[in-house]
């Protein structure tokens, strides 16, 4: 969700639709504001407090399973779901201040028109109203003041943009900036990239990054499960999973490996000093924080029942074929860098020109863009970039395999014709930014219009509560 906890204090209006609506927004800074202590509160809003009670029925009415959140709360789940209730208590602080309103005549027909309550003729069906109710497990009350709700949302934000008109010109540019015809001249780099690495050059890279090349090595002991070993049969059937699932409580009940591969007759097997050059082994790795601690794992075609006894940190063999491969990889990662950025530099310093391009590689070959959408060549990302320059330019671009190219925008031819179905979407797409703006610019206002702190020892404290 956006970035997470600090994401909400260092923008609150955008918070709020983001959160609520899901508009984008470019976000800002604020500060740290996270304070200690007001045991009873989760956060206070200028003067208006959000207790440990709101945010508990806000998780309760969230609809998130306990153990759901229980495994996300070192993944800011807790966090997440305070940022949520801040902007709601936000929105509505707003609206307060604003006197905006939204009358229950209004509720009533808005109720009353909804097709969804609708019977065979056409008309309101107070049967239908009641039945989607017990669906939702709501009352009425709770039904129409979340409607209530979503109105008034709709008339802040009407309240912000209403009544914007996009002027022509405006719409017009934006469309000439989209659809120019770009004429690219461009070389491949990746032979560029081609460096031999001597032995020497290998080993004083090993030498002087030792420590950065430790690695964690484990000792661990496993069983591979398939209906083959545990049946003797190819079929992944009831009788196996009922096995499987007993073996999993085995494992949540602490049974040792050893005992667990004796009941079923399963061959236990030892690997010693492994790192995950190869894959074999790579998703037992990947549980190696998990030592002296029986595991039970789904590999797809087959399960891992396994246990780690030991982790020892040390650099790998330095004539292994493979960590001399990685380290060629990070030697040649290296040298690209550089050459890129010493490349940059010189475009940045204008220091090449259009003969330059057969010096990085003979063969210069030419594009013809059509719109800012034309991805046919290179990645969309780079295609804006091109877009952004102007004639006789030079950028570094890649495509969607990542390749690198240095490019030269050889000229740019201006599309000035518009039809009606065109004009109508890019007037949407002007329509959005400018509404966007907007909102940027309130938010800035209400930054200075509301105060937030957000009470982490009490969140810790609820965070230890559910684990």
């Amino acid at each position: 969700m956006i970035n997470k906890f600090k994401s909400i204090t260092n923008s609150k209006f955008s918070w709020i639709i983001v959160a609520l609506i899901a508009i984008p927004f470019v976000f800002w800074g604020m500060g740290d504001v996270f304070t200690k202590g007001n045991s009873n509160n989760v956060a206070k809003i200028n003067n208006s407090t959000i207790s440990v009670s709101d945010f508990i029925n806000h998780i309760n009415q969230s609809g998130l399973n306990e153990n759901i959140i229980r495994e996300n709360l070192d993944k800011n789940i807790f966090e997440d779901l305070l940022s949520v209730l801040i902007s709601q208590k936000l929105m509505e602080m707003e609206i307060n201040n604003l006197s905006l309103n939204f009358s229950d005549k209004t509720l009533k027909e808005k109720i009353i028109n909804n097709q969804n309550f609708f019977d065979n003729n056409n008309n309101f069906s107070r049967t239908k109203y009641e039945k989607f109710l017990l669906e939702n497990n709501l009352s009425a009350g709770e039904f129409e003041n979340r409607l209530k709700s979503n109105e008034l949302q709709k008339v802040l934000f009407n309240y912000i943009n209403g009544g914007l008109v996009v002027p022509k010109f405006l719409v017009k540019k934006k469309y000439v900036n989209e659809n120019k015809n770009i004429s690219v001249n461009f070389v491949n780099l990746e032979e560029n990239y081609n460096k031999d690495f001597s032995s020497q050059e290998i080993n004083e890279y090993i030498k002087s990054n030792e420590d950065k090349l430790k690695k964690d090595f484990i000792n661990f002991s496993y069983v591979k499960i398939t209906p083959k070993s545990l049946l003797d049969t190819e079929e992944f059937n009831d009788e196996f999973f009922r096995i499987i699932d007993d073996i999993d409580n085995r494992v949540l009940n602490n049974e040792n490996i050893e005992s667990i591969a004796k009941r079923y007759d399963l061959e236990l097997i030892f690997v010693n000093n492994y790192y995950p050059f190869d894959k074999e082994f790579e998703l037992i790795y990947s549980k190696k924080n998990n030592i002296n601690q029986v595991n039970l794992i789904d590999n797809n075609s087959h399960y891992f029942l396994f246990n780690i006894d030991k982790i020892e940190n040390k650099l790998p063999d330095i004539n292994s074929d493979k960590f001399r491969e990685e380290i060629k990889l990070t030697l040649k990662n290296q040298f690209k860098f550089k050459y890129n950025k010493n490349l940059l530099e010189d475009i940045q310093n204008k220091k090449l020109t259009y003969d330059d391009l057969k010096e990085y590689n003979n063969t210069v070959e030419e594009i013809l863009i059509d719109s800012v959408n034309d991805n046919n060549k290179f990645s969309i990302e780079a295609v804006k970039l091109i877009y952004s320059l102007p004639e006789e330019s030079f950028v570094l671009v890649n495509d969607p395999l990542n390749n690198i190219y240095l490019a030269y925008i050889n000229k740019i031819s201006i599309e000035n014709n518009i039809t009606d179905d065109q004009f109508k979407n890019y007037l949407l797409k002007s329509n959005s930014e400018i509404r966007d703006t907007l909102y940027t610019s309130y938010d800035i206002f209400l930054s200075k219009k509301y105060e937030i702190k957000v009470f982490q020892n009490t969140i810790e404290r609820l965070k230890n509560n559910f684990r």
